[in-house]
């Protein structure tokens, strides 16, 4: 990968990374900016809601999300291209540790997917919110906001899957589908 950070490139130079032959980065670091677009959609409709008494509050508990979740597009393409680095050396590690090894870059990059997962459901109850009590003028954005954080979360929760799909019973599998579960009903409720 070309960039130190992600999340420091122009939106266009995210993109040609995303588009690269390189394999990181690529779907968790696209889930964490469609859940920061989210969020910044929330705190966009929350402080044009000026007559609304919690917007200010919402609008930084949005910012917060946004803050929380932009670190993790860089972080998941490290915690993916340390699970592809492991897998490659598979055949290069003493059998002693190589299982360790593999399962614990899986982890790593099981747990960032979690944490975009957990925020994005955080972005789809505060658009719900600021849909329902906000300026009526940024229902629309509010709306746009929940499906982007729905699909930040169902990737995110899919990647948490995938990277443990070798851990029967762990908890952090569990907590990723309620996630995506959880945005999925928010983004319902507020309707197509």
């Amino acid at each position: 990968m070309a960039a130190d950070d992600l999340s420091a490139l122009p939106f266009d130079g995210l993109l040609d990374e995303l588009a690269s032959q390189s394999p990181a980065p690529a779907g968790g670091s696209a889930a964490a900016v469609a859940v920061a677009m989210a969020a910044a959609l929330v705190e966009m409709v929350a402080r044009r809601s000026s007559d609304w008494e919690d917007g200010v509050g919402v609008a930084a508990q949005a910012r917060s999300i946004r803050h929380r979740i932009v670190p993790l597009v860089q972080a998941d393409a490290d915690a993916y291209s340390a699970s592809l680095a492991a897998m490659a050396a598979a055949e290069e590690t003493p059998a002693e540790g190589r299982d360790e090894a593999i399962a614990a870059a899986l982890a790593c990059a099981a747990d960032v997917a979690l944490e975009i997962a957990r925020a994005g459901t955080d972005a789809a109850f505060l658009a719900e919110l600021v849909a329902d009590r906000g300026d009526p003028s940024g229902r629309d954005d509010a709306q746009a906001a929940a499906v982007l954080a729905e699909a930040g979360t169902r990737v995110a929760a899919a990647l948490v899957a995938a990277n443990l799909m070798t851990c029967d019973g762990d908890d952090r599998g569990s907590a990723a589908a309620t996630c995506a579960r959880s945005a999925a009903l928010v983004r319902s409720r507020m309707g197509e």
